[in-house]
């Protein structure tokens, strides 16, 4: 082969190579990458980050994946829909004349077995008129401890002169200045702190006198 035919053998060779690297180039840049992590190392880190700051619980990863998953659209959404249970217009109609009854002043577990009904449920069918007995003032509380006071306190007022001890509401009164005032009820206010001793305690008739109770 002549120098003149070397050279231009030589020229287009290098030609060649340099159309099949520019073409491989643009293949590299056009072709998606498969993963958007450089290494798998990079991916394994990433995914150990995610696994630590998932919750202990199995049952409470998997709701979180499938929240994950649906938000970054890899699985359809679910379509779970809430069905509210009726609530029978007889069931009702039972419930709201239960609270108008006139022996019933508190709710008695295990009264009616055979009735399905929340507690929730039961608190909404109240009527308005019916008062829960916590919004009551503490004189009308019917409580097992305002109930022994009222108990003790017919017994003590055989031996106190007076009706400083014939009901809970007129003890109380007997003891404090205004049942509407914190400091009198808690014992704070200067005024009716001995009001005890000068109502109660110097109107005893007989001193020797012991009340027990059964």
């Amino acid at each position: 082969m002549s120098g003149a035919s070397l050279t231009e053998f030589r020229s287009k060779a290098k030609l060649h190579l340099r159309k099949c690297r520019e073409n491989k180039i643009k293949r590299l840049i056009n072709k998606p990458s498969s993963s958007s992590f450089k290494s798998r190392q990079s991916f394994s880190k990433s995914l150990e980050k995610v696994k630590s700051s998932l919750p202990n619980c199995d049952r409470k990863q998997k709701v979180v994946n499938q929240h994950l998953a649906e938000k970054f659209g890899l699985v359809p959404k679910s379509k779970h829909q809430r069905i509210t249970l009726q609530l029978a217009d007889k069931l009702k109609t039972d419930v709201h004349n239960f609270y108008q009854r006139d022996d019933i002043s508190y709710q008695l577990p295990d009264e009616n077995k055979s009735v399905d009904l929340s507690r929730s449920s039961f608190a909404d069918l109240r009527p308005v008129f019916v008062v829960s007995k916590s919004a009551l003032a503490h004189r009308n509380c019917l409580c097992v401890y305002h109930e022994n006071v009222r108990l003790l306190l017919k017994d003590v007022d055989k031996y106190v002169d007076g009706t400083h001890c014939s009901s809970l509401s007129t003890f109380t009164d007997s003891l404090v200045c205004s049942t509407n005032n914190e400091e009198c009820m808690f014992g704070c206010c200067s005024i009716c702190k001995d009001f005890f001793s000068e109502n109660i305690q110097e109107n005893v008739s007989n001193s020797n006198s012991k009340i027990t109770w059964s």
